[in-house]
C-alpha cells in the first residue's frame, strides 16, 4: 500500500487537501494538482495507480482528454469526477478506460470505498489489439470483481507488465502471430511468475503445443470466449499463489 501513487486533478486544490489527508492515513502517496499541464508533467515522470480527474481538464496548452493521460501510464486506473451540475454517465465512456464515475458533491468514504476496491481487487491484464473485445472482456470480469487492465500493443503489455503486479494475462492470437509469441516469451523471460492464457481462433490450432512449450499456462478459443471458464482459470492459477506463498512462508518459519 505505501508503494500506490494517487493522482488527482482538480482546479480546487484546497478543497482536495481533506481528500489527501484521508488517504495519506492509509498509508497512500498522493499528488494534487490543478491543471492538464501538471498533471502530464508528473505522469512523464513517475507511475500512477489511480487518476482522479474530471472528464476534460483546462491547461494552458488547451483542454487535455483524460485518455491522453491513460496512454502516459496504461495500467493506472480512472475515476472520473464530474463537476458539480455536470452528468457524464459512465455508458458514455469506453468500458476499457475508466473504472468509476463519481459526481461533486461526492460522498468522501464513498470515494475512498472505490479507490480502495479497485486497489484490492484481483487484476487481470488484457492484451488485444481490438478495442471492442477488449472493453468486452473488461466489462464481463469487472461484473466478477475483476480488475482488468487493458494494452493495445506489445509495447504497452511489456510497460504494463513491467510496472504492475497481476497474476494473469490474457493474450490474444489476432495479433500478428510473431507479436503474440514475443510478447509471450518477453512476459516468462521478465516475470516468469504471470500465467499467459492464449486466446486463439480455430485456425489457430496447430500453434497450441508450441505455445503451451514457449510457457503458456493454456489456451481458450475466441470468439465464443467461455467467460465461466476463464473465471475458473483465473482462480486455479490465484489459488495456486496463494498456495505457493503459504508454501513459502511455512518454510521461512521452520528455516
Amino acid at each position: 500500500m505505501k508503494n500506490t501513487n494517487i493522482l488527482i486533478v482538480d482546479g480546487r486544490i484546497d478543497l482536495m487537501e481533506p481528500l489527501r489527508e484521508i488517504f495519506e492515513r492509509k498509508g497512500y502517496n498522493v499528488s494534487i494538482v490543478e491543471d492538464g499541464d501538471k498533471a502530464i508533467w508528473l505522469l512523464k515522470r513517475k507511475n500512477f495507480d489511480v487518476l482522479l480527474t474530471p472528464w476534460q481538464i483546462p491547461g494552458v496548452s488547451g483542454v487535455w482528454d483524460f485518455k491522453v493521460m491513460k496512454r502516459l501510464c496504461p495500467s493506472m486506473a480512472v475515476i472520473i469526477v464530474n463537476s458539480a451540475g455536470e452528468k457524464k454517465e459512465k455508458t458514455e465512456i469506453p468500458d476499457s478506460e475508466v473504472e468509476v464515475v463519481v459526481n461533486k458533491p461526492f460522498n468522501v468514504k464513498e470515494l475512498v470505498h472505490a479507490v480502495e476496491s479497485i486497489l484490492e481487487a484481483p487484476s487481470v491484464l488484457i492484451v488485444d489489439y481490438r478495442e471492442q473485445d477488449r472493453g468486452a472482456l473488461r466489462n464481463m470480469l469487472a461484473k466478477r470483481r475483476y480488475r482488468a487492465l487493458v494494452a493495445r500493443d506489445r509495447d504497452e503489455a511489456i510497460e504494463i507488465v513491467q510496472e504492475s503486479d497481476f497474476d494473469v494475462m490474457l493474450l490474444d492470437m489476432g495479433m500478428a502471430v510473431a507479436d503474440s509469441i514475443e510478447i509471450l516469451e518477453t512476459v516468462k523471460k521478465i516475470k516468469p511468475g504471470i500465467e499467459v492464457v492464449m486466446m486463439i481462433d480455430y485456425s489457430s490450432l496447430s500453434l497450441v503445443g508450441d505455445l503451451l512449450k514457449k510457457g503458456a499456462y493454456t489456451c481458450l478459443y475466441k470468439p465464443f470466449l467461455d467467460v465461466e471458464k476463464l473465471v475458473k482459470v483465473i482462480k486455479e492459477v490465484q489459488s495456486q499463489k496463494r498456495t505457493s506463498l503459504t508454501l513459502i512462508d511455512s518454510e521461512s518459519l521452520h528455516s
